[in-house]
């Protein structure tokens, strides 16, 4: 039962981090200004922080708590205008990406606190582990979150690496073009926050 949780947890993970996002977008800059090896270690952040947020969204489903009303409200709209501002600047000045991505010192640290500190990370574990059958159990939970801390680790470790490799054979205006369309999808994910 706990290995089928496992495989659960890893393919319903893999289905949520495919579609790019802030964070892997920012993962693939980091990777392709700093190397290989700081974009794994990135992505080794990300799938602590999947962790972290995960069993703590789960211990609260499961011990039945409760978020303040209007808490992740507010948390989104203020999370989802910084959104906006960070993809707009992106666009407009994408050198700044570039001088930024190559500013992170300590990849897992600043991975693992993006990951956890960005609300829409818990917002989505709260939601999907109260649709699942067993919310009520923690065991179960835990086995569903360590298999989609599998799947992210897989997954951004991977995308980390294979950004790293590819930028060193990518020209500086193709990078600028990255970081111009990564600052439209920051944008358009802060529009859709706001608008959802």
């Amino acid at each position: 039962m706990t290995f089928s949780l496992v495989l659960l947890g890893f393919a319903l993970n893999l289905l949520f981090v495919l579609p790019p996002g802030p964070l892997a977008v920012t993962l693939v800059e980091v990777g392709v200004s700093q190397g290989r090896a700081a974009g794994a270690r990135s992505g080794i952040g990300i799938a602590a922080g999947d962790l972290a947020v995960g069993s703590a969204a789960g211990l609260l489903v499961v011990s039945g708590g409760v978020l303040p009303d209007g808490a992740f409200g507010t948390v989104q709209v203020v999370s989802a205008v910084a959104l906006i501002a960070i993809g707009v600047a992106m666009a407009v000045r994408p050198s700044t990406v570039e001088s930024v991505a190559g500013a992170i010192q300590r990849p897992v640290r600043a991975f693992f606190l993006l990951t956890v500190l960005t609300p829409t990370v818990f917002g989505a574990w709260i939601a999907i582990i109260t649709a699942l059958p067993f919310a009520d159990d923690f065991d179960a939970i835990l086995a569903f979150v360590i298999g989609a801390g599998i799947a992210s680790a897989a997954y951004h470790v991977a995308l980390g690496s294979a950004a790293g490799e590819v930028g060193r054979h990518v020209s500086g205006p193709v990078m600028i073009r990255v970081a111009q369309a990564g600052g439209v999808l920051f944008a358009g994910v802060g529009v859709l926050m706001l608008l959802g």
